[in-house]
């Protein structure tokens, strides 16, 4: 079994959280196709940026590749397999720290998926920059993820996006 995990990440400034620029925004899918893989690593990656400065369209998505280190590092998520299936803990963005306790904990059994979204605003320069993250997690043989994801809703979809401004 494999544990697949799609991030699907959208940057934007303050001149995107009005019209026109929040309409392009709030097109941005929540799943997209995952690309082939031949990896047979246990736990995978699949990073889809949409940026403002790109008009949020859909450039070019990262191949799928082993979660790594520094993915760890980055998104705030912890995944242990065992006999049950993957157990996904979700820990938030919380001023940029990692939180000690997970604020959402999901068993993923084989052939079943789940997506987490949140949110958070980080200062740069003279603006705030907001980003918002869904996290498609899928838990089976990775070539059939993108079946399976099209064809059954996922286990749960669990938001957890906070006010920002």
């Amino acid at each position: 079994m494999q544990t697949l995990i799609q991030v699907i990440e959208t940057v934007w400034s303050g001149a995107s959280r009005g019209a026109p620029g929040a309409v392009a925004r709030n097109a941005v899918p929540e799943r997209v196709p995952a690309p082939d893989c031949a990896l047979d690593d246990a736990l995978l990656l699949h990073l889809v940026p949409f940026h403002e400065s790109e008009q949020f369209a859909m450039g070019r998505a990262a191949p799928v590749v082993r979660f790594a280190q520094q993915h760890q590092e980055r998104f705030p998520l912890a995944v242990a397999v065992d006999g049950a299936g993957a157990h996904i803990d979700f820990f938030g963005y919380v001023a940029q720290r990692r939180p000690k306790k997970a604020v959402s904990s999901v068993l993923l059994e084989p052939n079943n998926w789940v997506r987490i979204v949140a949110n958070f605003r980080v200062a740069q320069e003279e603006a705030w920059v907001y980003h918002k993250l869904v996290f498609n997690i899928f838990h089976g043989l990775a070539y059939r993820a993108n079946e399976l994801m099209a064809s059954k809703a996922p286990l749960a979809r669990i938001d957890l996006q906070v006010h920002l401004w």
